[in-house]
């Protein structure tokens, strides 16, 4: 075999070799961007378990604290002979108010406004001549939510048509 043949065998040799090392540096190089996309997808699903555990102990921890608040309301609906004993209840009822708008509730909006399965509980229904129908009349108790999520649904009274008095037969 002469130098020549040698020389390209050689050079095949090499050729193969870097082919070899091309195919496997692209292995590599596929295998790195799988797992880059592997890792922001965990990262993505971490964050956003991390803020439905959030939004769940926020729901935990003030959902019992609503009836304390409603039984506050009452006590302040039903007045006293004391005037110091209703200043103190007052001032009671508005540390937790605004306890609950510190840990980011906000109270539902309803009386005036039209009736929303998503954020009311229809308890009653008031026939009127003065409000739309559909509109809630009255609110019975206070609604609450926590950026778009209901804590608490608004228990409301919901105007309905007035009704017509029948003749008697």
């Amino acid at each position: 075999m002469g130098a020549a043949a040698a020389d390209q065998d050689d050079r095949d040799a090499s050729d193969a070799t870097v082919e070899r090392l091309r195919q496997a540096l692209d292995d590599v190089a596929q295998r790195h961007l799988r797992l880059c996309a592997d890792l922001d997808g965990f990262l993505r699903r971490s964050a956003q378990e991390r803020e439905a555990a959030r939004r769940a102990g926020q729901r935990a921890a003030l959902l019992p604290v609503l009836p304390v608040l409603d039984t506050l309301e009452r006590a302040l609906a039903a007045g006293a002979s004391d005037p110091g004993f209703y200043e103190g209840v007052a001032e009671i009822q508005r540390l937790f108010a605004r306890a609950l708008r510190e840990a980011g509730a906000e109270t539902v909006q309803s009386v005036g406004r039209p009736f929303d399965p998503r954020v009311h509980e229809a308890v009653a229904t008031l026939p009127s001549d003065g409000v739309d129908p559909g509109t809630v009349a009255r609110e019975v108790r206070r609604g609450w939510r926590i950026g778009d999520e209901v804590l608490r649904s608004a228990q409301v009274v919901v105007a309905s048509h007035p009704e017509r008095a029948q003749p008697w037969p």
